[in-house]
């Protein structure tokens, strides 16, 4: 170690009250030489913190929690120049008490009277430089220790709940290889941040706990999302500007997520829907969604706006579940619909669906309540096969959280479109499976939809004597 930083740590460990550790390598701190012995979670929380402290004390490196040790901890808090290296079969568990969390993140959206609930965060950084997290161990969020009441699809859960991790106005950062767990609440929440490379993350979330969000992307530019493979309740993927985000106030834009394998009771990647600014320059290619509730989805419901986002090379495989969890089997939804009565609504435009392979118990929706929302929405080579709900019935749409519309009976079409502009279909087909039911009608469902190219749209309805084409 270069004596400068031998220096620092020493001092660091006096001011703190232990003995100076003796380190494997120079920049290494393990979580064990500062204290931590995986018998108390105020002293194993306070035992890392040291750590993390010392390490970036002394310029920065690397925070080790060893092999096959377990720590319950409450907060802690990353600094700059830091390595949060989680070794094989290393554990860091959320306590099970709200009241041992420090650092605390607004949900982000909250339209009920009253101040919005805190949730605690079990990992957080607020204004860090060149900060990670890597694995290959594992970070827990104790989920059940927050559940009230187990339902047979969806659990009821205490009005406060832990983040797992909340990296907060950071820069340059690392998060690579480790595993997120049984999360409480939203898994990993970027918020404000920018340069950020998430790869190779297995983010596993209880499929009937609410909220628990796996990827939420939120103000924040120049994200990779690469590799990872996400099983939640909630969506897998969501990128956001969303109000009460603390004050910050960025594009959310330059995302790219890609190779990504998803299982969701929601959506498996979604822009939006609480979009109080721009999300922009977007790219989602080479993922495989199956099992889900939703497949991908951009959705407007408050006066920000998306644009130039790019889906590629996507297969989707999409199924209806109880309709507490949002969605009705759509493999594509575009959607601007007001989340309450008053609320003014932006715009969606320029948005392309290219080579996607869809086996689905509902068709893709385009739909806006009103003219003026929806702009250039173009499908090149999407294929959707539409087969009968094995166990919950279709024949709904679901355009929640808009209070008015919420879960219409609206027969199933290949594409059902409402007041969008310009959309345009080339190389694209649509085929149900046997035994349809009556509810699943035609290959093309139009309104309102000026500027419409649907030559490039083949198929046909799902029931003879009934029009492929219903265009008004």
């Amino acid at each position: 170690m270069p004596p400068t930083r031998l220096f620092r740590a020493m001092a660091c460990a006096v001011l703190t009250g232990l003995a100076a550790p003796a380190f494997a390598a120079a920049g290494t701190y393990a979580v064990t030489d500062y204290g931590a012995s995986g018998k108390d979670i105020r002293g194993d929380t306070a035992a890392v913190q040291r750590a993390i402290d010392a390490c970036a004390s002394a310029g920065g490196g690397q925070v080790v929690v060893p092999a096959g040790s377990t720590f319950v901890i409450g907060t802690i808090e990353l600094k700059s120049h830091v390595d949060l290296h989680l070794e094989r079969g290393a554990l860091l568990q959320a306590s099970p008490h709200h009241a041992d969390f420090t650092r605390f993140a607004q949900p982000p959206v909250n339209f009920d009277p009253g101040p919005a609930p805190r949730m605690g965060v079990v990992v957080y950084a607020d204004g860090a430089e060149d900060v990670a997290i890597t694995g290959p161990g594992r970070i827990d969020g104790n989920c059940m220790a927050y559940v009230t009441a187990v339902g047979p699809y969806i659990y009821t859960c205490t009005d406060l709940r832990p983040f797992a991790v909340v990296l907060k106005r950071c820069h340059h950062v690392l998060l690579r290889e480790f595993s997120l767990t049984n999360s409480a609440f939203w898994t990993l929440r970027v918020l404000g941040c920018d340069d950020v490379s998430i790869d190779a993350l297995t983010i596993d979330g209880d499929l009937r706990m609410p909220n628990n969000d796996g990827i939420d992307i939120d103000w924040s530019s120049n994200v990779r999302i690469r590799g990872c493979n996400i099983s939640t309740g909630d969506d897998c993927i969501s990128l956001k500007a969303a109000p009460l985000s603390e004050g910050i106030s960025r594009p959310c834009e330059n995302v790219v997520i890609s190779g990504c394998t998803l299982r969701t009771r929601s959506c498996g990647i979604v822009l939006g829907c609480d979009v109080a600014g721009p999300i922009r320059d977007v790219v989602v290619s080479d993922c495989v969604i199956k099992d889900s509730h939703r497949g991908i989805a951009v959705r407007l419901s408050l006066d920000g706006s998306i644009e130039r986002v790019l889906f590629q090379n996507l297969i989707i495989e999409t199924r209806i579940f109880d309709s507490k969890w949002w969605g009705r089997g759509e493999p594509i939804q575009v959607a601007a619909l007001p989340w309450t009565e008053h609320t003014r609504l932006g715009t969606i435009r320029d948005i392309r669906f290219s080579n996607i392979l869809c086996t689905s118990e509902n068709g893709a929706v385009v739909y806006a309540d009103e003219p003026g929302h929806i702009d250039r929405i173009s499908f090149n080579r999407v294929s959707i096969h539409i087969v009968r709900p094995a166990e919950f019935r279709g024949g709904e749409q679901d355009l929640r959280p808009n209070p008015k519309e919420g879960l219409p009976k609206i027969a199933t079409s290949g594409f059902l479109l409402r007041h969008a502009a310009s959309v345009s279909f080339e190389d694209c087909v649509v085929s149900w499976g046997p035994n349809p039911p009556d509810y699943f009608r035609h290959l093309l469902d139009a309104v309102d939809c000026p500027g419409l190219a649907d030559g490039g749209l083949s198929g046909n309805a799902a029931h003879s004597g009934t029009s492929a084409r219903l265009i008004r």
